[in-house]
Order: structure tokens, then sequence, then C-alpha cells
């Protein structure tokens, strides 16, 4: 008797569109950092906010951590989402569902670490689901 996996495909794939959210905001740190105009609109702030005089507060090591942190973003996001797709191939007909439960719930875990909790939400989805993949049991038939 095969066990529906609905219920974890749908996790996944909500997990999966989070993910790809947070790629998108990586996308866009790594779009400022590269945009003249952004830039000299954020000098012009710096220049003239009487908030941030004596901060410490430098442009350069700004825009070098969203270089940074959008590189990250993007890379844990998509690699995470390619994880939940081997996933859904591997929950697919119930081939191997251990495994799946094992993929998703590594790489939930291990994409808040690397995205320092930005990926917290999509975890959320990735754990639960690799949990319901790992415990679930066909159900047996009492004749």
């Amino acid at each position: 008797m095969l066990v529906k996996r609905t219920v974890e495909f749908v996790l996944t794939i909500i997990g999966a569109v989070l993910y790809g959210l947070l790629a998108g905001l990586g996308g866009i740190f790594k779009w400022i950092q590269s945009n003249d105009e952004a830039i000299s609109e954020m000098e012009k702030q710096l220049e003239s906010d009487p908030t941030l005089e004596g901060t410490g507060v430098n442009l350069d090591t700004f825009l070098d951590s969203l270089n940074t942190g959008g590189n990250t973003l993007l890379t844990v996001s998509i690699l995470v989402i390619v994880l939940g797709i081997i996933s859904l191939i591997l929950l697919k007909g119930n081939k191997k569902p251990k495994v799946a439960g094992i993929i998703l719930i590594i790489a939930g875990a291990g994409s808040v670490f690397f995205t320092f909790g930005l990926g917290l939400f999509g975890a959320i989805f990735y754990v639960v689901a690799g949990i319901m993949a790992l415990v679930r049991k066909p159900k047996t038939l009492i004749e």
C-alpha cells in the first residue's frame, strides 16, 4: 500500500518558493552593489544625514557586505532549491522517502546556518516535510 506524499510535496514546493524569494533578495543585493546610480544616491544620503556623522559608516564596507551577502544568499538558495527538487523526485512514487527526508532536513537546517537566519521560513517547510517523509508509514490492512 502506497503512502500519498501530497503534504510533503506541497510543503517542499512552498519552501522552494520561499528560497526563490531569498535568491531574489540576493540578486537585489548584487544589483544594488553594481548599480552606479544607487551607489551615488547612497553616498549623497551618507553625506547629508547628520545622524550618521561620527558613526564610522563606510560605504565601501557596506557595498562589500552587500556583495558577499548577495553571493551567499544566491548560492545557498539555489543549492537548497535544487536539493528540494531532488527530494521531490525521490518522493514521487514513494521511491526513497527516507533519503528525501534526510536531504530536506539537512538542506533546511544548513540553509538557516549559512544565511544567518534569513532562510528560516523556507527551512521550516523543508524540515517539516523531511520529518513527515521519515515518520509516515504505509497503512497496513488488517484482515
